[in-house]
């Protein structure tokens, strides 16, 4: 294929768009991978006439992971991964893709080795200079430990896929429009009515405080408490060497920024080039001390205890620390002075019930909150009853209006609360105040203010309808082809 592929590039041209497995970049190396006994069985599924590899498992797998890798900033888990049942995930996920893929075999359609060819010219991630680039696609395949064969195999699947969607795919009409207008344009006549109440309002009764305590001891924990032995290092302040800090600035000097995003000058940031630069010689001693420490090279100099919640140290790392683990250098501020510390876990202490005055703090604050929300809700609705608003005119859920009393983020909030509700009368909560309101008239808005968002209007019709489209398709086929 990829022979085929140089000698008629030429004649290619980009026409298609399609969706393919997200896996460039991070390479799956190392985590995301799940173990399958591959002398078991050649596949995890059988759907119809189709069959999920393991290969298609794992890649999946991969993928999925690494969304929620990257979601999480990189603190995702394998142990995560398993509270939540990726695997299940993720075959359902597979199990749903095939049911479609049938259903497209049933239909006749196909994909060419044409359209796989072109899907993979006009991939990004295989290019160099804006053109394919075969050694790169070879590289890229053996970093993620796919093979050319079955990275083709999944990319034919997805644009079966995409080819399948697009025959279905309906078009909107002009009652769709209208209803979804109807939806989004209308304009309300509302009244409002602004009730205020002070959180220093609120009684803080004593015996009610110790009364939550008495019966949610269990809540109230205190944070688990890892005793450590530690050495610190000093930042290093080196010899203005400008040569090096030039180097140094040409290499970072994306991160080096003024209050427009522009990038400034090696003269103007100076002073912080050379502060980076001696924090970066200083990780490096601390690194190798470090693992000196680990050798038993290295004797610690001080006592110190750290708290999940401590911001100099990242707390999954704390909570997988098994007595007597050594942690890498991280930055530290010891005395007014920067530097880094390197530290050894002796012992933990796990959480345990707070003490009533340990607990206070945190009761009291939650006892404040919920009484202000019960006693703004009580008052709401007996304005309610007796409603003395004032008629803030006609709005819409993009109106830019003034309330008196409200912020403008608070006025959005309730706008946008009081068109998802269905009531004509009600109050909304905004923490320390309650809008009650009326909705006393409505009306569409005009021709002219929903021309202006036609193409948003049609594209959520589109998308709406081919969804539910999908959606009951998939739900039909599950029963027409067999799953094992």
């Amino acid at each position: 294929m990829i022979t085929w592929m140089q000698k008629h590039k030429k004649y290619l041209v980009v026409t298609i768009w399609v969706s393919t497995i997200a896996f460039v970049g991070a390479g799956f190396v190392g985590w995301g991978a799940y173990d399958m006994n591959t002398n078991r069985a050649k596949s995890v599924a059988k759907v119809g006439n189709r069959n999920i590899s393991i290969s298609q498992f794992q890649q999946k797998y991969s993928t999925m992971y690494e969304f929620y890798l990257n979601a999480s900033n990189g603190k995702f888990t394998q142990e995560q991964a398993e509270q939540m049942g990726l695997d299940k995930v993720v075959l359902k996920r597979l199990i749903q893709d095939n049911v479609m893929l049938n259903y497209a075999d049933e239909l006749g359609l196909d994909v060419s080795q044409e359209e796989i060819i072109l899907a993979l010219m006009v991939d990004p991630s295989f290019m160099s200079d804006g053109k394919f680039d075969k050694a790169k696609y070879e590289s890229v395949l053996k970093q993620a430990r796919i093979s050319p064969k079955d990275y083709e195999q999944n990319l034919a699947s997805n644009l079966l896929l995409d080819k399948l969607f697009n025959a279905l795919k309906i078009d909107t009409n002009s009652k769709d429009l209208d209803m979804l207008a109807a939806s989004y344009f209308m304009k309300d006549r509302v009244s409002t009515q602004i009730i205020n109440l002070n959180r220093s309002d609120i009684k803080v009764d004593e015996s009610e405080l110790k009364s939550i305590w008495e019966s949610n001891k269990d809540k109230y924990l205190t944070q688990t408490k890892y005793n450590l032995k530690g050495k610190f290092i000093p930042k290093i302040i080196s010899d203005e060497n400008l040569t090096a800090l030039q180097e140094y600035y040409d290499e970072n000097k994306a991160q080096y920024r003024d209050g427009f995003d522009k990038i400034l000058s090696f003269e103007v940031a100076k002073e912080r080039v050379k502060d980076d630069y001696d924090m970066r010689q200083t990780r490096k001693l601390a690194l190798s001390q470090y693992l000196k420490a680990k050798k038993g090279e290295l004797e610690f100099e001080f006592d110190l205890i750290a708290l999940e919640d401590d911001y100099e140290f990242d707390a999954q790392e704390l909570k997988n620390l098994q007595i007597g683990d050594y942690i890498k250098p991280v930055k530290y501020r010891m005395n007014y002075q920067d530097g880094y510390l390197i530290s050894k876990l002796e012992s933990k202490d796990i959480p345990k019930p707070m003490s009533y005055e340990e607990a206070k703090e945190f009761i009291i604050g939650e006892y404040i909150d919920n009484k202000l929300k019960n006693n703004l809700e009580n008052m709401a609705k007996g304005a309610l009853e007796n409603f003395n608003g004032r008629d803030i005119g006609f709005i819409a859920r993009d109106s830019k209006v003034e309330i008196a009393e409200l912020n403008e983020s608070e006025v959005s909030e309730f706008i946008n609360l009081i068109f998802d509700s269905k009531s004509k009368d009600g109050y909304v909560i905004l923490g320390n105040k309650a809008v009650v309101y009326k909705i006393t008239d409505q009306k569409l808005a005009s021709a002219s203010d929903v021309s202006n968002y036609e193409n948003l209007l049609r594209n959520s019709a589109i998308s709406i309808k081919n969804e539910q489209l999908i959606e009951d398709l998939l739900s039909s086929l599950q029963h027409r082809y067999k799953i094992e």
